[in-house]
C-alpha cells in the first residue's frame, strides 16, 4: 500500500480516525493475518476461504458481536487448529492500528495501537487497552516508532469511543432492513427533535379528535381522563417505514432484491452524515466504517459496477471507511485499477493454514481459481460496462437540456457535419447540437449515448430526440439498435451512405467500409497524400481471399484488379493524426467550394433533422 491514508477529508486534513491495519490471531478459521487498510479497502476470495471472518473479528472487537445479534462464543469462534503453547492461555487476539487526525500528533503520536484479548471466560483485555506511537524516518529512510503513553485527559479517549462500526450482512433480509430503516428513527428525533415532537403531538391531536366520542365515554364509565398517544419510543414504528417509488408508487417491501441492496448505502450515508451534524464545535468527531459483506449479492454485472463506484466515492469523499468482502470482478477490478485502494486476496489452502491474505495479481489465482484465467476479459467487460454507465451518466445531463443532439465518433466528424450543417440547412443551426470526445469516441460511445438517451426518453417522452451517426463498419451495431421498436421512438442510429465509386469498390468485394473521410470528394485525397496525410491500408484485410491467393501465386497483382475511380479507397486511409486537422483544412474553404466538397453530406443531415422534427 502506498502512504496510509488517514481518513476523513482525501486530500486534507484528515477529521476522523481511521484503521490503518489489523493483525488477527486464533479466530475462526483465521491463525494469523496481518492486512494494512486505506479508505476502502477490498477483500477478494473464494467462498469459505475466510474473507467474512476479518469483518467479523472487527465487528467483535467494536461491537461485542461476531455476526450482528450474535454474541462471542469462545468454543466456537476460537480457532480449532491453533497450536497449543505451555503455560500460555488460548486466547483470540485482535489489533488495530488507527491513524489519527493530525490535531491529536502532538501529543498522542501519529497513530494509536489498540488490543483486545478474548479467553474462555470472555473479554480479557482492558476495554482500552491501546498506546500512541509517533513514526519518524531514520538516516537511511527506515521507519522507526516511538512509544507513547496517552495522557488522561487527551481528546483521543473520546475519539476512539466515537468510532462506529456498521456491519453489512452478506444476506440482506427484510430483518436488516426492517432494523436500518428503525434507526433512522433515533437520527431523526436527534437531529430535529423539537419539529420532530411538534408533528408527533399534532398527529396525536388529529387523532384524538377522530376518537373523541371512544375516549369520552371511556373517561366516563372509569372516572379519569383518557386520551390516546403515540408511543414514546417510534423505533418500531419507522421499522415499517417504506419507501415508495416509480410512477405507481411501489413499495421497496415488493422491489427486488437488488433494489433494495442498492438503498443500503444511501442510508448509511444518510445516518453518517446526520450524525456528523449533531457534533459539537471542537468536539472529537464521528468516525464510520463500514464492513460490507458481498455487496455484489443479487445484483446484475451493471449495478454491481454502479454500487462498486457509489462506494468508491463515499470512501473517498470520507463519508465511511468501507472494508468489503467480495468474490465480485466489479469490485476487484476496480481495487487493481485504483492505487489507493486496499487490495487483498484471501486464500486458505487446508485447515491447519487457516486463511491467509496476499496483496498483489499474483494472488488471484489462488484466491479466485479457475475465475483467475478469465480475469483480463472480465477487466475490459468491467470497463465497457463502466463507459455505458458514465456515458448514460452524461446522456442524462445533456437530456436535460431542451435540445435535440446528433452524437458522433470523434471531433473531425464534428467540425465536418457541424460546417454542412451551416451550410446546407443554416436555420437548423441553432435548433441542434453536436457531441462527441476529442480523443476518439468510436462508434460504441455513440451506441452508448443512445442507449442512455433512450433510457431517459422512456421517464420523460417530452424531450427531444436524438441521432447518431458511425462509420459503416458499425452497421451491424447500428441495425441491432435501430431493430428495437422502442429505441427508435426517441433516439436513431445513422451510417455514412457509401459514395457510388465506395459502392463499385464493395461490389468488386474489396472491404473498405464508409466513413467521414471516404465521403470527400478525390480532390481532397490527391491533397492530402501530397501533404503526407495518408497511410497505406493492410492488403490482406481490404481484400477478398480469393485475390490475395491469385497475388501470392503470380496470376495478377494489387494494382491490375483497381479501377482508377475508387482504387484511392482501397489503397489510402487517413491517419489518424491528420483527420482533425484535414477537417478543418476542408471546413475553411469559402462557402461554395465548401458546399461541393461537403455535398455527399447533404442527404444524411437531411434524414437525421427529419428524425429529430427539426426545421431545415
Amino acid at each position: 500500500m502506498n502512504a496510509f491514508i488517514q481518513g476523513g477529508e482525501v486530500g486534507g486534513e484528515s477529521v476522523a480516525a481511521t484503521l490503518r491495519s489489523i493483525h488477527i490471531e486464533n479466530f475462526r478459521s483465521i491463525r494469523s493475518v496481518d492486512a494494512d487498510l486505506s479508505q476502502l479497502a477490498i477483500f477478494v476470495g473464494r467462498n469459505d476461504c475466510g474473507k467474512s471472518n476479518i469483518l467479523r473479528a472487527l465487528n467483535l472487537f467494536f461491537n461485542d458481536q461476531t455476526n450482528p445479534g450474535v454474541e462471542f462464543a469462545f468454543a466456537e469462534d476460537y480457532n480449532f487448529y491453533a497450536p497449543v503453547r505451555a503455560r500460555k492461555a488460548r486466547e483470540v487476539l485482535v489489533r488495530i492500528e488507527i491513524a489519527l487526525p493530525e490535531s491529536y500528533h502532538a501529543t498522542n503520536g501519529q497513530v494509536i495501537i489498540w488490543t483486545k484479548r478474548w479467553r474462555e471466560d470472555g473479554l480479557w483485555s482492558e476495554e482500552y487497552d491501546y498506546y500512541g506511537q509517533r513514526i519518524s524516518k531514520g538516516r537511511r529512510g527506515q521507519e522507526i516508532r516511538e512509544d507513547v503513553k496517552i495522557p488522561e485527559k487527551s481528546n483521543v479517549h473520546a475519539l476512539l469511543r466515537k468510532i462506529e462500526f456498521e456491519y453489512v450482512p452478506a444476506i440482506k433480509d427484510s430483518e436488516y432492513f426492517d432494523d436500518l430503516r428503525g434507526r433512522i428513527y433515533g437520527i431523526i428525533s436527534e437531529v430535529a427533535a423539537r419539529t420532530f415532537h411538534e408533528s408527533s403531538t399534532a398527529f396525536e391531536q388529529s387523532i384524538g379528535d377522530h376518537l373523541n366520542e371512544l375516549t369520552t365515554s371511556i373517561s366516563a364509565s372509569l372516572g379519569f381522563d383518557t386520551k390516546l398517544a403515540l408511543p414514546r419510543d417510534l423505533y418500531h414504528i419507522f421499522e415499517r417505514l417504506d419507501f415508495l417509488s416509480g410512477e405507481k408508487s411501489v413499495s421497496l417491501n415488493n422491489r427486488g432484491d437488488g433494489v433494495k441492496a442498492r438503498h443500503i448505502p444511501l442510508i448509511l450515508r444518510f445516518m453518517a452524515e446526520k450524525k456528523a451534524a449533531l457534533q459539537k464545535r471542537g468536539g472529537p468527531p464521528i468516525s464510520s466504517i463500514w464492513a460490507y459483506e458481498e455487496p455484489e449479492n443479487n445484483l446484475e454485472i451493471g449495478s454491481a459496477v454502479q454500487l462498486a463506484d457509489e462506494l468508491h466515492q463515499l470512501a473517498k469523499a470520507g463519508t465511511a471507511q468501507i472494508l468489503l468482502t467480495t468474490h465480485s470482478p466489479a469490485f476487484y477490478d476496480l481495487g487493481q485499477q485504483e492505487n489507493e485502494i486496499a487490495l487483498h486476496f484471501v486464500t486458505r489452502a487446508t485447515d491447519t493454514d487457516g486463511t491467509m491474505t496476499k496483496t498483489g495479481v499474483e494472488g488471484i489465482d489462488e484466491s479466485l481459481g479457475t475465475l483467475a484465467m478469465l480475469a483480463p476479459r472480465i477487466a475490459e467487460m468491467v470497463a465497457q460496462v463502466r463507459q455505458q454507465e458514465e456515458t448514460k451518466a452524461i446522456a442524462a445531463q445533456l437530456a436535460e437540456v431542451n435540445c435535440p443532439r446528433i452524437f458522433v465518433e470523434g471531433e473531425s466528424d464534428r467540425i465536418v457535419l457541424a460546417r454542412a450543417l451551416e451550410l446546407f440547412f443554416p436555420k437548423a443551426v441553432e435548433q441542434v447540437r453536436f457531441e462527441t470526445k476529442r480523443d476518439g469516441a468510436g462508434h460504441t460511445y455513440v451506441i452508448d449515448m443512445l442507449v442512455g438517451w433512450r433510457s431517459q426518453h422512456k421517464h420523460h417522452p417530452e424531450r427531444p430526440k436524438a441521432v447518431g451517426i458511425v462509420d459503416g463498419d458499425a452497421g451491424q451495431a447500428k441495425a441491432a439498435f435501430n431493430k428495437q421498436p422502442d429505441n427508435v421512438k426517441s433516439a436513431k442510429c445513422f451510417v455514412y451512405p457509401p459514395p457510388a465509386n465506395l459502392q463499385a469498390a464493395r461490389a468488386a468485394h474489396f472491404e473498405v467500409y464508409a466513413s467521414l473521410e471516404v465521403l470527400y470528394p478525390p480532390d481532397v485525397w490527391r491533397e492530402a497524400e501530397k501533404r503526407g496525410k495518408l497511410e497505406r491500408r493492410a492488403l490482406a484485410k481490404v481484400c477478398p481471399p480469393d485475390l490475395v491467393d491469385q497475388i501470392l501465386l503470380g496470376e495478377t497483382t494489387f494494382e491490375e484488379t483497381l479501377d482508377p475511380t475508387w482504387a484511392y479507397l482501397v489503397k489510402f486511409d487517413f491517419a489518424n493524426e491528420h483527420k482533425i486537422s484535414t477537417a478543418e483544412r476542408v471546413c475553411k474553404q469559402e462557402d461554395a467550394n465548401c458546399k461541393t466538397t461537403l455535398a455527399n453530406f447533404e442527404p444524411l443531415l437531411r434524414d437525421a433533422l427529419s428524425f429529430l422534427g427539426v426545421a431545415d
